[in-house]
Parts: C-alpha cells; structure tokens; sequence
C-alpha cells in the first residue's frame, strides 16, 4: 500500500472515529443537511464518495458542534443526477455530489466551458486553475446564474473511449462507431466531429446497452468504468485523455448565504479536506485500475504525440467555437490563459 493510501485511509478512519464520538454524545439542536449522488458507499477504494462524504460529514459535524448533520442519500435513492441537479436547485436538497459541467450547464451556460475537450494537460493543472482565481470566479458566475454553487472541483481522472469493434488510434477509427455519451451537448458535438455516432443513453442503462450491442462503446475514466463493470462488455480503450473527469460538488446558494461566516469557512474546509481524500485514492489507485480492466481481456492503447493530435485537431477549436457562442469569447479566453499560466 502507498504511503499516500495509508495517509488517506487514516484520514478517512478519523471521520469515522468522530461520527461515532457524536453518535454516543448527548442530542443536541441540529440542522439536517441533505447530501445526494448516484455512486455506492461503503468501501474506500470501490466508492470514492463514500470517502467524500464520510470526511465532510464529520468535520462539519465536529467543527460545529453538532449543530449541522450531514445526511448522506446514496447510490440514486433520491433520483438521478437531472433529478438531484433539480432539487439542489429549488433548495430541497442542500448537496449534490458527481454533477458535470453538462448537468449543471443547463441552469448555468458558464459551466459548459469546462467541456472543452483536450483543455487540460494533466489533473494537476487542472487542480490549480480551478482552485484558483479563474474556479472561484467561475462559481460565483455560476451561483449567479443557477441558484447553486460549486463547492468542490474535483477534476479526479481522464475520460477515454473504449468500444468492443476495433482499436481506436486515431479519429478515423471512430468512423461509424456508436458511442454513448451523457445527455450533454458539447459531449455530443466532440462525438460527431470525431466521426462516431453519439448515442445518449442513461447511465444505469449503459451497461446493458453495452452487453447488447445498442451501443459499441462509451467514454469514462478508468475507475469510473469499473464502478459499473464496463470492462466485462468492451474490448478496447484507448487513452486518449478527451475530457477531464469533474464531477462536482454542489451545495444551495440560498442555504450557503445562510450560513454565518464561521460556518461557511467550516463548509469550505471540510469540502477541501473531503476533496484531498477523494482526490488522492482515485489517484492513488488509478494505474492498479488500469492493471484491473487490462486483466479483463480489454486491449489499452496509448496513442502516439501525432495521433493525439489529430484528436485535438478535429475537435479543439470548432468546440471553442461553439463554446464562445454560448459563454461568451471572453470565458473561453479566460480559461486558455488560466491553463497556460498554470503550466508556465
């Protein structure tokens, strides 16, 4: 084990240790806290938001004295991502976790930019952009526009196709190939102009889509992918690093407001230190992932600086494009300048 999954792993540990410290402390006046996402909870490695919302739980819990409880509503019991996004929005439900910019882009277009394809080198450039002035100002934006705000980036992995007809290389190899994307434009558009056959399909249908042949293939991340099996229904994945994987965390702009400033420091922090937990396990465990789906038969391709290019080339700058139509040329440029300094 690495020392990073130690650490992690003992971090997660103290927010049990504190719940149950609370859970044996006498009762005292709470304000509930309701927290929804789609994924399982439970194991450390298989469910990253579990450990998400173990850590934040207990430091709002303890840092607080009790007088906030988050109340966590896993793996999709109160409906699915549109459905979470929607009561987050109307304030029914104070957190979501594992929105993307495409959910929330349909109450915020200033969410959409960060669907911009082949933006982000690496998750660590994408770390400092977001957490920095261009994220901040974006939330802001985005509450302004939404009703809701990003209380966390979590920009955990890369998204890469695979399929189960043949090795992809380059765009060419996309020709004629039905791809599931989520039901977000700009996902569809990088589809299309790929050459592939976009096909939105819910993501508790994907697997069966998949294993049927509705479809032939589908983009996510590597642990994303073995959070629902998809390596038992392709047969090649190519690292090809389109998209970063962002889920967010979004928390009511009203109920944020209300907080005193004490309080919303004390969100903010257990949403940073939630956020270094979650964070450092997908990283921790993502080439282990990689040997996992490997091991399943799937054929994984690394594609050469030239192929990758010919990606970025079909897609870069007609989305920008579109983008800027939709946010603003300003917003795009924005991000740009934020991405370059951040590698410089």
């Amino acid at each position: 084990m690495t020392t990073l999954l130690r650490k992690l792993r003992a971090l997660t540990a103290v927010a049990l240790i504190g719940a149950a410290a609370f859970a044996a402390a006498p009762a005292q006046a709470q304000t509930v806290v309701r927290f929804g996402h789609v994924d399982g909870e439970g194991d450390l490695l298989a469910n990253p938001y579990w450990t998400f919302t173990e850590v934040f739980g207990s430091i709002v819990r303890t840092q607080t004295n009790g007088r906030y409880e988050v109340q966590v509503f896993p793996s999709g019991q109160l409906g699915d991502l549109e459905s979470l996004l929607e009561q987050n929005v109307k304030g029914s439900l104070q957190i979501v976790g594992g929105l993307n910019a495409g959910h929330v882009g349909a109450y915020a277009p200033a969410a959409q930019v960060l669907e911009m394809p082949y933006t982000f080198p690496t998750t660590e450039v994408a770390r400092e952009v977001l957490d920095g002035p261009f994220g901040k100002k974006l939330a802001d934006t985005i509450a302004e526009q939404s009703g809701v705000r990003i209380l966390s980036y979590l920009p955990s992995a890369f998204r890469n196709f695979s399929n189960s007809v043949r090795p992809i290389k380059t765009p060419q190899d996309m020709v004629g190939l039905k791809i599931r994307t989520q039901q977000v434009p700009i996902h569809i558009k990088m589809v299309e102009l790929l050459g592939a056959s976009p096909t939105p399909i819910a993501w508790a249908e994907l697997y069966s889509a998949l294993q049927t042949g509705v479809v032939d293939g589908q983009e996510n991340a590597p642990y994303t992918m073995l959070l629902a099996n998809l390596q038992q229904v392709q047969k090649y994945y190519t690292l090809d690093h389109h998209l970063i994987n962002m889920p967010l965390i979004t928390i009511n702009e009203d109920f944020y407001k209300s907080l005193t400033d004490d309080d919303r420091a004390i969100f903010d922090y257990a949403s940073r230190e939630a956020t270094f937990a979650m964070l450092g396990i997908i990283a921790a465990k993502e080439s282990q992932d990689l040997k996992v789906i490997a091991n399943a038969g799937v054929e994984i391709y690394q594609p050469t600086p030239a192929e990758f290019q010919m990606f970025v080339d079909k897609v870069q700058l007609p989305i920008a494009d579109v983008l800027a139509e939709q946010v603003g040329r300003e917003l795009v440029t924005d991000l740009q300048a934020a991405v370059k300094a951040a590698q410089e």
